[in-house]
């Protein structure tokens, strides 16, 4: 199964990179969603019916890591059921993260590119807020309470302090996007690896002689993708 590209309320057939990885802590947080219409030519689109994110399906195994769920062959290798991951490009404004206050005079040097994968739960949610706040005109606060289950709360700002950013210090910006445009590209390492069987076969040589996993021929493992299969899929940061 191949990674797809959607937006909040659109057409997404999977729902109808290391230190650059947002890990929560608790606290409250001001984000901006870069990955926006337009971003891959350096031009994000401010006035986009909302962000753009990327997801399929993945499979587990300890000794591989993360892998797409490419059907029942790969499934046999899986060592958890299949589940959607979603990810997605944000800016992390520098904070009081006991306020959720930004830092103003930090804003040049404090502010910090990421990825995020998040559940469908919180997909949802986002999904819910931009259809009444657009995330491409306003920014989110998320405010976590519970950093080892990932477990926050949304609401959103008056407006977007990355558009700012853009009318006030275009260098600043150009900096943001092209980091953006980097990190939005290899978007897909974060989510799974896209490997081959024999690929596979090889990471698990030495380490279980490629055996087959025990979830192999689970109902809850198939690669075909139904809503109502993962409406209870939390997903945690890869």
């Amino acid at each position: 199964m191949s990674i797809s590209t959607f937006t909040l309320g659109g057409s997404a057939p999977i729902l109808s990179s290391g230190k650059s990885r947002w890990k929560p802590q608790k606290g409250k947080y001001r984000i901006s969603f870069v990955a926006l219409p337009g971003l891959e030519n350096g031009t994000p689109d401010f006035n986009a019916q909302a962000p753009l994110f990327k997801g399929g399906r993945r499979l587990y195994n300890k000794d591989v890591g993360y892998f797409l769920d490419n059907g029942p062959e790969f499934q046999k290798f899986a060592t958890e059921p299949s589940k959607v991951a979603i990810a997605t490009v944000i800016i992390l404004w520098p904070t009081d993260l006991s306020t959720g206050k930004v830092d103003a005079n930090n804003i040049a040097n404090g502010y910090q590119v990421k990825t995020w994968t998040l559940s469908l739960e919180k997909y949802k949610q986002l999904e819910t807020a931009n259809s009444e706040f657009p995330l491409t005109k306003h920014d989110v606060l998320a405010d976590v309470t519970d950093p080892v289950y990932h477990k926050m709360s949304f609401s959103p700002a008056r407006e977007n302090l990355l558009a700012g950013v853009k009318d006030k210090n275009p260098a600043l910006f150009n900096d943001i996007i092209s980091i953006a445009r980097d990190l939005y590209a290899r978007l897909q390492d974060d989510i799974a690896q896209d490997l081959t069987i024999d690929q596979i076969r090889e990471k698990l040589a030495g380490k279980n002689g490629g055996s087959v996993s025990p979830v192999a021929g689970m109902a809850n493992t198939a690669s075909s993708f139904n809503a109502d299969d993962v409406l209870n899929d939390v997903l945690g940061d890869i």
